[in-house]
C-alpha cells in the first residue's frame, strides 16, 4: 500500500511516535499493541499489507494502532524497544507539546505566507499548538493525486477542528476531535492536482494546546484493504453459530465489514475457564454482544471514544460462545476489526506448573520466586492481597484505563483485590517480549534501528 510513500511515515502517530495505541500516553500497553502485532504475524513492512490508520476509509486492521514507533515503515522489536527506552526515560506521561514555541507560528488567515505541508511524497505532517483561546493556524498544501486524506491529533483530548478551504473560501470539508478523546478525527476529500488548499486548525472555546496534523494524497488503486471480504459481501453469518474463530496462543483476530444497514456479524468461540477480552474498533461505534450456549447474553458493549473493550467472565462448560458485531445505531457500514483473546485463570500453586520461562517461575537474584516478589512490592499494606489502587500505583502508565482492564482481566473471582494465584496467572497470560533464554544460540543483543 502506498508503495511511493517515503521520509515520514504515515503508519507512525504523528504526535507521539511511541504512543502506538493513540490513547495520548506511552505506557506498556504500547509495547503490548506492537508485541501482539508481532505475534499475529505482522511483521515487515506495512507498504502493500497493511491500511494507514489516519485515512477515514482504511483496513480495519489499522483502526487504531500506528505501528511504526522507529519510522522505517515496518514493524520488528526495534518498534517495541523504542516504547520500552521512552518508558525507561521516565517519559511515559507524555509530556508532548513542551518542545514547541509557547507564540504563535502560523498565520492566521488564508494565504500565500500559510506554512506549507509538503507533499511531492504523497504524504505529509506537522506537529504545532493552538497557543491562545481563538487561536487558528493556516497551512497549505498543493496535492498531485485526485485524494486528499487529512487527519488531526489533539495532544489534550480536547475538541480541536480542522476545515479544508480554497483559497476564494469555499469549505470542502471538516473534521472535528471529540473532547476527551485522543482519537484522530479524519476526513476524506476528492481534490484537483496541482491546486493548492488550505488547511484551518482551531480549537474549541477554551481548548489550547499541542497538535498534529497529517495529509495523505493517495489515489484509490494505491489502497489494499485487508478486510476478509469486500464490503458489501456478506461473509459471515446472522445469527449463531457463526463464523467459527480459531485461537492461535490464546489470540484470534478478524478484519471485516459490516456491509449493509442492519447487518450483523456472528463469530463462535471455545473459550477455557477465566477471561474473554473482546477488542473492536471502527469509525462509527459498534454494538458487541457475547452469549453462551445456552442463548444467555453475558455482557453488552457499545463503544465510544476510546472504550471498546469487552471482558467478560467465562466457562469451558458454558461454551461454545457466540460473538455479535453489528452497527450501533442500525444503519452505518463499513470496515472493523476484532481482536479476542483468552486469558485462562491457573487454578495451581503460585510456585509454577512446570513450564520453563513462565513469568510464575522465573526467580529472582536470591532464588526466591520472581512473582512472588513483585507481589509483595505491590502489596503496600501486606494483607496478602494487592488492591485496585496498590496496582495502579505500582506499574508503569498506572493512571491509564488500560490499568484497569488489565486489574478487571486478572482479578477472577471479581473480589476487587488480586491474590498471588491471580498474579501469578495474570503475569502467565501476557505475551513473552524476549525469546525464551535457550533461544538465544547466537547471543547476539537486539539492534534499536533510528
Amino acid at each position: 500500500m502506498l508503495a511511493a510513500v517515503v521520509g515520514d511515515s504515515p503508519w507512525q502517530n504523528p504526535l507521539e511516535a511511541d504512543d502506538m495505541n493513540c490513547d495520548g500516553a506511552v505506557s506498556p500497553a504500547d509495547a503490548l499493541v506492537a508485541i501482539n502485532a508481532i505475534n499475529m504475524g505482522m511483521t515487515g513492512q506495512f507498504s502493500g499489507r497493511m491500511g494507514v490508520p489516519g485515512l477515514k476509509a482504511q483496513a480495519a486492521s489499522a483502526a487504531s494502532s500506528f505501528l511504526d514507533a522507529n519510522g522505517d515503515e515496518s514493524l520488528s522489536p526495534a518498534d517495541v524497544l523504542d516504547v520500552i527506552n521512552h518508558i525507561n526515560q521516565g517519559l511515559h506521561l507524555g509530556q508532548r507539546g513542551s518542545d514547541l514555541p509557547a507564540t504563535d507560528q502560523q498565520p492566521d488567515v488564508v494565504g500565500a505566507d500559510a506554512q506549507t505541508i509538503d507533499l511531492s511524497h504523497n504524504f505529509g505532517k506537522v506537529r504545532a499548538a493552538i497557543n491562545t483561546d481563538g487561536d487558528v493556524d493556516v497551512f497549505q498544501v498543493t496535492p498531485t493525486r485526485t485524494d486528499l486524506n487529512v487527519a488531526l491529533f489533539s495532544a489534550g483530548g480536547g475538541a480541536m477542528t480542522v476545515k479544508i478551504e480554497t483559497a476564494d473560501g469555499k469549505v470542502l470539508g471538516t473534521a472535528a476531535t471529540d473532547d476527551g478523546s485522543h482519537r484522530p478525527a479524519r476526513t476524506d476529500l476528492t481534490v484537483t492536482a496541482g491546486t493548492t488548499y488550505y488547511l484551518l486548525v482551531s480549537g474549541g472555546a477554551g481548548v489550547t494546546g499541542a497538535y498534529g496534523l497529517t495529509a495523505l494524497n493517495y489515489s484509490p488503486d494505491d489502497t489494499t484493504f485487508t478486510t476478509d471480504s469486500p464490503l458489501g459481501t456478506d461473509s459471515h453469518p446472522d445469527a449463531p453459530p457463526g463464523t467459527l474463530l480459531t485461537l492461535n496462543q490464546g489470540h484470534a483476530r478478524v478484519s471485516s465489514n459490516i456491509d449493509t444497514a442492519g447487518d450483523k456479524d456472528v463469530f463462535q468461540i471455545t473459550a477455557a475457564d477465566g477471561k474473554l477480552v473482546i477488542e473492536t474498533d471502527a469509525d462509527f461505534a459498534l454494538s458487541v454482544n457475547v452469549t453462551d450456549k445456552d442463548g444467555n447474553a453475558l455482557a453488552p458493549l457499545t463503544t465510544a471514544h476510546d472504550e471498546h473493550v469487552l471482558i467478560v467472565n467465562v466457562t469451558a462448560a458454558a461454551g461454545p460462545y457466540s460473538i455479535t458485531v453489528a452497527a450501533a445505531n442500525g444503519t452505518d457500514m463499513g470496515a472493523y476489526r476484532m481482536n479476542v483473546v483468552d486469558v485462562p485463570v491457573s487454578h495451581t500453586a503460585h510456585g509454577g506448573d512446570g513450564d520453563d520461562g513462565d513469568s510464575g517461575d522465573q526467580t529472582g537474584s536470591d532464588g526466591s520466586p520472581l512473582a512472588d516478589k513483585l507481589f509483595a512490592r505491590l502489596d503496600a499494606n501486606s494483607d496478602s492481597a494487592v488492591s485496585s489502587d496498590e496496582f495502579k500505583a505500582g506499574v508503569p502508565g498506572g493512571g491509564s484505563a488500560l490499568t484497569d482492564k488489565v486489574f478487571a482481566a486478572w482479578d477472577a473471582d471479581q473480589s476487587g483485590s488480586l491474590t498471588l494465584d491471580e498474579f501469578v496467572a495474570g503475569l502467565k497470560s501476557l505475551p513473552s517480549l524476549f525469546p525464551h533464554p535457550a533461544d538465544h544460540t547466537h547471543g547476539a543483543p537486539l539492534d534499536r534501528r533510528r
